[in-house]
């Protein structure tokens, strides 16, 4: 053996392999440790849906004249936001990021008509819970004769000078309000042209009172909704004219499905005079499953109105979230397909 060899420090085989063995243990714990920083950084924040508004104008026979409001989802802070005044003097509140920008992914869209003279502002409690709830809302001014508010400009009269007007000059067949269903017509045509972040494949038709007929007519025109809602449809016209706004079998030959919400109050107005149930009772009897009737406690003709709109007859905060949450459950049941119990209301009926 020369000294060169004699040298040489030995190794045994054995501390070779805890060598390796450790080498391959810091390694594979740097990587995790690197995987679990880039998840950290890559994984999306949990953020909450805030209700985005703004206003424009939607052509209508060639012109830039229908004003419509516009509720979306976005992922901007909210703040306290006043809308417009009312014929009443009290201001249209509520709490939206205004001109908020869009999130990136397409969202069921719900056009909604509002009652003869509400205006596109007139239940903004409801279109702003909408809109968190993942949903586009488009709520056109209509060009009643009376409009207790405006989504912008001077209102021309309050609810009772509207009732008056209704007074005076009787629905009959509905010819003379023709010009709602030309109207919401083009808001349709309006939001199939945008480029707004909205799935085209779901648009749903809401109303409430004259609204609920202003959409039934654009459905018998030919639109074909993803579901439909009611506030009250008809109800004024069943209880003081003893008229219905369709006949049975209107309903009989719809295909999508419906809900329809009614007060507590007009419940009663009706037992007392004679008719035996609300109007809502008659659409939902003869409307195909899926469907329900919906009622909403000690509920009035404009529970779903803002109290700007109709201060002595405004929907209080618990009759709003009752009608928010079915409305939503409903909404997220039969348009985006999750599997959530609409109502467990006793009052309510579903078939």
């Amino acid at each position: 053996m020369t000294i060169k060899e004699e040298q040489k420090p030995y190794v045994s085989e054995a501390i070779i392999k805890r060598l390796l063995l450790s080498i391959i243990l810091i390694i594979g714990i740097t990587f995790l440790s690197c995987k679990k920083d880039n998840n950290n950084i890559n994984d999306p924040i949990p953020t909450e849906i805030k209700a985005g508004y703004k206003f424009v104008k939607s052509p209508i026979n060639g012109q830039d004249s229908l004003m419509v409001a516009i509720w979306y989802p976005t992922l901007d802070e909210e703040s306290e936001y006043n809308y417009n005044t009312a014929s009443t003097d009290l201001i249209v509140k509520g709490k939206v990021s205004y001109n908020a920008s869009e999130i990136n992914e397409s969202h069921p869209v719900i056009i909604f008509s509002h009652g003869f003279s509400g205006g596109g502002i007139g239940s903004v409690e409801i279109c702003e819970a909408l809109a968190r709830a993942g949903f586009y809302v488009f709520v056109p001014d209509h060009s009643d004769a009376v409009m207790s508010v405006r989504i912008q400009g001077q209102s021309n009269g309050t609810l009772d000078e509207a009732l008056d007007y209704l007074n005076d000059n009787p629905f009959g067949n509905g010819e003379n309000f023709g010009y709602r269903v030309s109207e919401l017509q083009s808001v349709i045509e309006f939001v199939n042209s945008s480029s707004f972040k909205v799935d085209k494949s779901k648009i749903i038709l809401g109303g409430h009172s004259m609204g609920g007929w202003t959409v039934m007519k654009v459905k018998e025109d030919g639109f074909h909704p993803t579901a439909m809602f009611f506030f009250s449809m008809g109800e004024f016209n069943w209880l003081y004219n003893q008229n219905r706004y369709f006949e049975a079998s209107t309903f009989q030959n719809i295909d999508f499905p419906t809900a329809y919400f009614y007060g507590g109050a007009e419940y009663g107005q009706a037992i007392s005079a004679g008719l035996g149930n609300v109007y809502a009772a008659y659409c939902f009897t003869h409307s195909p499953s899926p469907s329900y009737g919906l009622m909403v406690k000690q509920g009035n003709h404009f529970t779903y109105n803002s109290e700007a709109v109709a201060p002595g007859s405004f929907g209080s905060n618990v009759q709003i979230k009752s009608i928010n949450d079915r409305l939503i459950n409903f909404l997220n049941r039969h348009v985006k397909g999750q599997n959530v119990v609409v109502t467990n209301e006793p009052e309510d009926v579903i078939k």
